[in-house]
């Protein structure tokens, strides 16, 4: 029989320890050709939208489907998992919890084998429900000093920057804009839901890691062409789906500031 599962149940029985474990599992099969996945497709309707996600994990004879609506602003996320051999639904989940764990333990994974070691200061901009768990996974595989956090509502980045620090036991301080929330950090979040870079190419010192972990949206750009033009590397989960949602990286190829062959997935460079 199927499990089905709340939100409340996922946080009871996965943590970003194992969900590090996962995704950095995950990323290096599919660097194998052991895993597979389908780029997001969306449904638009005059109430909200629908999108659609897939995949399979053929080392571990696994396929599953999310699912997820935006209505009024509000998500609902759900993912069924199916036994590739038999065809059998396994489980039935909520994915809020999940999709946070998992959003946090990409950028964690990243981070893990694309920025400098050593100890970092950490910008971020965004101060949501996703942030948090962007913090804690960076925590995980980086020593971090101090974190620096923006966002629009100067309460709101207030309170999480109180919250994180009583969290994460260091110093999260509200930064009074997003150029001083990047100045000199090792390693610079992006987790805003903006239409408009919120990174200027100037801001970020040489060596950092950006991570652009917002919009799905071709329409929505979070870093500057002058940030693209800097960056010595690009990595993206899929150069499929970055073609049809990543509107910095579509804007900067269009103008010519540099070419999809440019950009890599980072399944190829997760080494276990």
């Amino acid at each position: 029989m199927a499990l089905f599962l709340k939100d409340e149940d996922v946080s009871q029985c996965v943590d970003m320890d194992s969900m590090l474990v996962a995704i950095e599992s995950m990323q290096h099969q599919y660097g194998n050709g052991q895993a597979h996945n389908m780029t997001r497709r969306k449904i638009i309707a005059q109430s909200g939208m629908l999108s659609v996600m897939g995949g399979g994990l053929f080392h571990e004879g696994l396929l599953g489907v999310k699912t997820y609506t935006v209505v009024n602003g509000a998500y609902s996320f759900q993912v069924s998992l199916y036994d590739a051999k038999t065809g059998t639904l396994l489980c039935y989940t909520q994915a809020n919890r999940l999709g946070q764990l998992r959003t946090g333990a990409t950028t964690g994974v990243a981070v893990k084998h694309l920025a400098n070691h050593g100890n970092a200061t950490v910008g971020i901009i965004g101060t949501g429900s996703q942030a948090p768990t962007q913090l804690e996974a960076v925590s995980k595989v980086r020593n971090i000093q101090k974190v620096k956090a923006f966002s629009r509502n100067s309460d709101r980045r207030e309170n999480f920057a109180r919250r994180m620090s009583e969290a994460m036991g260091i110093e999260v301080s509200s930064a009074e804009s997003n150029e001083k929330a990047i100045r000199d950090c090792d390693i610079v979040l992006c987790i805003a839901a903006t239409m408009e870079p919120v990174v200027e190419g100037a801001w970020p010192k040489d060596g950092a890691t950006l991570i652009g972990a917002g919009p799905t949206t071709w329409r929505a750009r979070e870093v500057d062409e002058a940030t693209i033009a800097r960056a010595d590397k690009l990595i993206v989960h899929s150069t499929e789906q970055a073609g049809i949602e990543a509107g910095d990286l579509c804007s900067a190829v269009d103008r010519g500031i540099i070419q999809w062959s440019k950009v890599h997935e980072l399944r190829h460079v997760v080494e276990i």
